[in-house]
């Protein structure tokens, strides 16, 4: 728990109190979804998201980065002020939630298949979080499928495309999860 509580400070350092939440937060959903298996590692804000994703896990740091556009003002306003009040809290816990995952199948042994989100190993943790989560979200492996004598990515119905499992969870929650309430 040292070399927690020594990254934690650095983010604190570095972040703030947004560095702080990102700790804690990452504590709880350690503890509430994966066992307090997953190994921490440094928490990183950045400025621009790879690839317009909201966060990123690098594996051969065990690092994870999050997008600052997270933390945006209440009120389109010129002073921005990096602060937890300006935190959406729930869609970067999301998004923190998502590269965990990416953390844990890395650490216990990594994935074969098509991409870090489409394989057997990545969906079977959406599966399984989607009902913690209490959402009706279903994941499987997408395969490719010959239809009308072309080669097609099938998705099963009622299963989730490869754009939603990417995000998920926060491609299956309604705008109103993030937006519809004072989250700040």
């Amino acid at each position: 728990m040292d070399r927690f509580n020594e990254l934690k400070a650095e983010g604190i350092q570095m972040f703030g109190e947004v560095g702080a939440w990102a700790y804690d937060t990452w504590n709880d959903l350690n503890a509430t979804y994966f066992d307090a298996k997953n190994t921490f590692g440094p928490i990183y804000w950045i400025l621009k998201p790879q690839n317009k994703s909201l966060g990123c896990y690098f594996f051969s740091e065990n690092i994870i980065y999050l997008y600052k556009g997270l933390v945006r003002p209440v009120y389109p306003t010129s002073m921005s002020k990096w602060c937890l009040d300006n935190l959406n809290k729930r869609l970067a816990s999301d998004v923190l939630l998502h590269e965990m995952i990416h953390q844990k199948i890395h650490q216990t042994g990594g994935w074969t298949g098509e991409s870090s989100h489409n394989n057997e190993r990545f969906v079977d943790e959406v599966n399984r979080i989607s009902k913690l989560l209490g959402l009706q979200a279903t994941a499987k492996v997408i395969k490719s499928k010959m239809i009308d004598g072309r080669s097609t990515r099938y998705v099963e119905p009622g299963c989730l495309n490869l754009e939603e499992t990417s995000n998920f969870p926060y491609a299956t929650r309604s705008y109103d999860y993030y937006y519809g309430y004072r989250h700040y």
